[in-house]
């Protein structure tokens, strides 16, 4: 059963409760439907724009990028279609707000990574190529830190190194972790061989 109310929550936290319900659903412990359409009736109240694809934190106003991407990911748990005008409406804004090169908001490049992977396309193909170039640039070769990436900006600066490093590397392996739900939908899309050292 969820945690968090429809009155209380916010969009962090609906993300995490229902993605745990859809993996509690996935794994056959029995979730009640009405978990379900109350997530989807959230993400509809919390969505604006024209179609539905603009997330705020808390509703339709204050629709930062970072919630747009997490909006998204979760209606693509909903298995809503990548062609569905929401999505492309979601997929729009990400790609005008590309990843900041110099001090990222780890959580909008973990999100936008998360939704964009999924959705797929040239979007996703754009995306990755930056992802691809941008986050080894920042990520530390000397002395402790090395490995790491800097403290985050916006939504994830809290958490520190740490979580700064946790989301850039999950985001570089999103090919690794994850299958689009939808498919491969564009040829230049097709998740890259796996390197393994001293194989390849």
């Amino acid at each position: 059963m969820s945690f968090i109310t429809f009155e209380t929550t916010d969009i962090k936290f609906k993300e995490i409760d229902f993605s745990t319900d859809i993996v509690k659903r996935l794994v056959g412990i029995e979730i009640e439907e009405k978990v379900f359409t109350d997530a989807q009736k959230w993400f509809d109240h919390a969505g604006g724009g024209k179609h539905g694809g603009m997330y705020g934190y808390t509703g339709p106003e204050k629709n930062k990028p970072a919630m747009v991407a997490t909006g998204m990911f979760c209606r693509q748990l909903d298995l809503v279609a990548p062609t569905e005008p929401r999505m492309a409406e979601s997929a729009e804004l990400l790609k005008m707000r590309q990843i900041n090169v110099r001090n990222p908001d780890y959580y909008y490049v973990y999100y936008g990574t998360l939704a964009l992977y999924q959705h797929q396309g040239p979007v996703w193909t754009d995306w990755n190529e930056r992802l691809k170039e941008t986050l080894p640039l920042l990520q530390k070769t000397n002395g402790s830190e090395k490995g790491s990436w800097d403290n985050s900006a916006a939504h994830a600066a809290a958490g520190g190194r740490v979580v700064s490093t946790t989301l850039a590397t999950l985001s570089l392996e999103v090919y690794y972790r994850l299958l689009p739900m939808y498919g491969f939908r564009n040829k230049e899309a097709e998740a890259p061989a796996r390197k393994i050292k001293g194989v390849n």
